[in-house]
């Protein structure tokens, strides 16, 4: 019997190098969709993993990726903060509309689109955690153009009955992290005060890259209606409070390498002692020297209820651990 094909795009990325690893562990042969014919390696997945150069807006490429394949996991995407809203629909919207076309057309059986829970928007605020029956509103130019991914996926689906799921994943955390967010936040740690004035009782969401692949793996292989949606989040929101305990705590056991980011990390703490409006003066004394751990909509909390009744399990549940797997290897 020989092994169904899947295809990985965005194979090479943060999250796509993780469900090639995934899926490589569950006995698939993986055709890893890369960008750059030079752009990935699978280390250890030498006999099960073919890496082919895709390119989201060429019909050609995809259409020669997709030959053979009995399954699509399309996570590629565009995440640069400085792109254009055009740039972003471009790649995200229509690129995916590319996909979910080419994959109908060459008999896919299904398809998952990762698309984020930034499609919920910053006004999309509920009485308790967001769940996947909130309406998307998103209005910013990354949550916008990962929306118009979803409806191009979902009406295809509909015309061609290309059996389509679609995951929402929250702040993505773990080892090679680069979401613009996680970008700012490595170059801020080593030489900046971190001050998180206005996150004081307040939650946030979070969820392991590992836990990510996990569910998108499960959830292909479960037989779910088509066209649902899950929120992908650790249930239970931490505190910003705990969670900068949890920092300062791994920085700690981090070794020597740390030890000017962990003094820093303690004056911080040390800040987040003071009164609330001797705190906001703080906060106005300038990125230069300090940076904002809050942002607006970084309080939002997100409902996993769905993916957990279909009897998916979260490795990673505690945010320390979560924490301490992004610590670069060799520099305790």
């Amino acid at each position: 019997m020989n092994t169904p094909i899947v295809l990985v795009t965005g194979a090479s990325g943060f999250v796509g190098q993780h469900v090639v690893r995934t899926l490589c562990d569950d006995g698939f042969a993986v055709r890893a969709g890369i960008h750059s014919p030079h752009g990935g390696a699978f280390s250890g997945a030498a006999d099960t993993v073919e890496g082919v150069p895709i390119d989201l807006l060429d019909r050609t490429s995809l259409m020669k990726a997709l030959e053979g394949v009995a399954g699509v996991y399309h996570f590629a995407a565009l995440v640069d903060s400085s792109a254009t809203r055009e740039q972003l629909v471009q790649i995200n919207g229509e690129g995916t509309k590319n996909v979910w076309k080419c994959a109908a057309e060459s008999g896919v059986r299904r398809a998952l689109y990762c698309s984020s829970t930034a499609v919920y928007g910053l006004l999309a605020r509920a009485n308790g955690m967001i769940t996947e029956d909130v309406r998307p509103r998103a209005i910013e130019p990354y949550g916008y153009s990962k929306l118009m991914g979803e409806r191009a996926a979902m009406e295809i689906a509909a015309h061609t009955g290309l059996h389509t799921t679609i995951i929402r994943p929250v702040a993505i955390f773990g080892p090679g992290e680069h979401t613009p967010f996680g970008r700012s936040f490595r170059g801020a740690v080593p030489s900046k005060l971190l001050v998180a004035g206005g996150f004081q009782h307040r939650r946030f969401s979070y969820v392991h890259v590992e836990d990510v692949a996990g569910a998108a793996v499960h959830l292909m292989r479960k037989e779910i209606p088509c066209g649902q949606i899950f929120n992908i989040a650790v249930n239970e929101p931490i505190a910003y409070e705990e969670a900068f305990q949890a920092y300062i705590r791994v920085l700690g056991n981090a070794g020597r390498s740390y030890a000017r980011i962990r003094l820093l990390g303690l004056i911080s703490a040390l800040l987040h002692t003071l009164p609330p409006a001797a705190l906001g003066m703080a906060n106005r004394l300038g990125e230069g020297f300090m940076f904002r751990v809050w942002h607006p909509g970084f309080d939002l909390n997100y409902s996993s209820g769905k993916l957990l009744e279909t009897g998916f399990a979260f490795r990673w549940k505690e945010f320390e651990e979560v924490l301490a797997s992004c610590v670069e290897k060799g520099r305790a």
